[in-house]
């Protein structure tokens, strides 16, 4: 009996679970400095291991970015934040998604764990998603500290980057 238990369950995994790999989309981190609103590094790849069963709530696994994959529009000020990063220490960012709560129609929250900088917080993000023809969109938002992930503030000349940096994602998995 157990048997027949453990095969449906794997074949159910089979017919309704699937992984869902990045497709397209991007991971933008906005900041600014006092006359520069506009510091936006942008990751437009990542490495996704998520699964999802028949419902959205399902959704669970990992998005993985390479801090040395974002840019803006400021080729010395990402070598600045490369620095900041200490990306050669820390060359990735992953964000664990735990669970996913539906808020009504297509708007959902992601709960998850932030690993970034060696320091690992749980992190919230609020948006949208939607599953057509085999493919995810998400397109949330949230927020951080730097200081929260043990990075210090860059510097840029007498001026210091705010400390929030908005997060906000919007991907295809597939």
């Amino acid at each position: 009996m157990n048997k027949i238990l453990i095969s449906a369950a794997l074949l159910s995994a089979l017919v309704y679970g699937g992984n869902l790999k990045f497709q397209s989309g991007y991971i933008k981190a906005h900041t600014s400095v006092f006359g520069d609103s506009t510091i936006d590094p942008t990751f437009h790849s990542a490495n996704s291991r998520l699964t999802m069963g028949k419902t959205i709530d399902t959704l669970k696994g990992t998005i993985e970015v390479s801090m040395k994959n974002f840019a803006s529009d400021n080729k010395d000020r990402d070598n600045h934040m490369q620095e900041a990063l200490d990306s050669s220490s820390f060359p990735k960012a992953t964000y664990n998604i735990s669970s996913v709560t539906e808020n009504g129609g297509d708007k959902y929250t992601l709960n998850g764990t932030l690993s970034l900088h060696g320091v690992s917080k749980p992190l919230s993000f609020d948006g949208t998603i939607t599953n057509a023809d085999k493919t995810v969109h998400i397109k949330a938002r949230s927020k951080i500290n730097m200081t929260d992930y043990g990075i210090k503030q860059p510097k840029m000349v007498l001026l210091t980057v705010r400390n929030q940096v908005d997060l906000s994602v919007d991907i295809l998995v597939k």
